[in-house]
């Protein structure tokens, strides 16, 4: 078993990344943006050993261990030296952070039905960062139960020191070009069905194999993210057609893109940007075969490091202009939020946040069923969807905070019309 690090004598703080900044300002009571990752163990968690791994593993992620803070000009985020305690899963997925709970954390651990999860407030990282959190949390605990798993595949050394790079903005190093690109769109469809309570989040779950989803995109040339976006978009605009609206509104699926993929660093920070592919039905109609050769020309376009950097131009720019900088927290807040009501869950119909498979050491594949990821809920009715790889199995989970959203089962039941065998494997139980 590592070592754990030594926690810092004084208190640092961090400046929240570029992405970061949009999660507090636009946070309301009772609502702010997390998402989940967990592992399925073959065996009943050791609550004692679950509870010394994270007291082991959290001080070498101290980007993660923190507190949120309000300054005149800035939130910030500043060291957490207080324990970060387990919890026992109550089949609550996703309920918003208050500072009142668990020491001030950003993150929360949960056991329960042989599952560890990880909850996190999105202004500390994305899904990538958040991988990396879980796998080296997922590692340390099954060393202490005996399983002796090496520092390989994107799991770090608890006895090395946190490298500079792994707290930095990344957003702010991307070379940024002279050209903006605007994201304006117009409102999008979304799947009816009324906003449920506060705290009721609703999931299904399915898994799929890799290899016929991948045989299927072969077939019509496309991936398997562009294949699954289009099936999406597809569903949406037969649903739309169901309704028999006059004025049909553009379908949308914003797809968060893992910009370490572009560039190369090893922030666990946020750096993930997004793209929104769509149709829109004004302008005819449309076959399954339309909708995939229209997103993989989309995708195509969108996703070179040019198209992308270039999206992200803007919200470097803005960061960097002399007046937002000088302007009082009260002031970035209501931009921020306007920004968000132009850009936000309203121009998109649903998302698809693919985390691809995930690379861990054998030692771990031997002793776990599966990693699974949801997305919490949006901030308006609306059903999303995640997506995440464990050797040849996809699972693909869908949250709704919509009283009977018919997006999900009117999915599955269009992916196995397409020859894809879907088995249903429920909800977070």
């Amino acid at each position: 078993m590592a070592a754990p690090v030594k926690r810092f004598t004084s208190k640092r703080w961090y400046k929240l990344d570029n992405a970061g900044k949009l999660y507090p300002a636009v946070a309301i009571p009772g609502w702010n943006y997390s998402f989940r990752l967990a592992a399925v163990l073959k065996q009943e968690i050791n609550v004692e050993n679950l509870q010394t791994a994270v007291d082991h593993v959290l001080a070498r992620f101290p980007a993660m261990a923190v507190r949120m803070r309000i300054g005149f000009f800035w939130y910030y985020l500043e060291e957490n030296t207080a324990q970060l305690l387990i919890q026992q899963d109550t089949n609550q997925p996703c309920k918003p952070f208050h500072k009142s709970e668990n020491n001030g954390h950003l993150l929360r651990i949960l056991y329960g039905n042989n599952r560890i999860s990880v909850e996190f407030f999105h202004a500390i990282t994305d899904g990538g960062g958040g991988m990396v959190f879980l796998k080296t949390l997922l590692a340390e605990y099954l060393r202490l139960c005996g399983v002796q798993v090496p520092v390989a595949d994107g799991i770090l050394d608890l006895a090395e020191e946190p490298s500079p790079g792994e707290t930095e903005d990344a957003f702010l190093h991307v070379p940024v070009p002279s050209t903006k690109l605007g994201r304006k769109e117009s409102l999008a469809y979304h799947f009816p069905g009324e906003m449920e309570s506060p705290l009721t989040l609703h999931v299904i779950s399915a898994s799929m194999p890799m290899e016929a989803v991948k045989e299927k995109a072969k077939l019509a040339g496309v991936t398997i993210n562009e294949y699954l976006v289009s099936a999406m978009i597809y569903v949406g605009y037969q649903a739309q057609l169901e309704e028999g609206k006059k004025h049909m509104h553009p379908v949308r699926v914003t797809v968060p893109i893992n910009m370490r993929r572009f560039f190369e660093t090893n922030t666990l920070r946020n750096f993930s940007w997004f793209v929104n592919p769509g149709i829109d039905p004004v302008l005819g109609d449309y076959t399954f075969s339309e909708v995939l050769q229209e997103v993989h020309v989309f995708m195509q376009h969108a996703m070179t490091p040019k198209h992308l950097f270039a999206g992200i131009a803007a919200n470097v720019s803005n960061e960097r202009n002399m007046l937002m900088r000088l302007a009082p927290l009260p002031l970035k807040d209501l931009a921020i939020i306007a920004a968000y009501r132009a850009l936000g869950d309203r121009v998109v119909t649903t998302t698809l946040s693919n985390l691809g498979p995930v690379k861990v050491p054998e030692q771990i594949l031997k002793n776990i069923v599966r990693f699974e990821f949801l997305l919490g809920p949006a901030s308006i009715a609306m059903t999303d969807s995640a997506l995440v790889t464990t050797g040849e199995n996809m699972q693909l989970s869908f949250t709704s905070n919509q009283c009977h959203s018919i997006f999900p089962l009117r999915f599955f039941r269009f992916l196995m019309e397409q020859g894809i065998p879907i088995t249903i494997i429920g909800g977070a139980d």
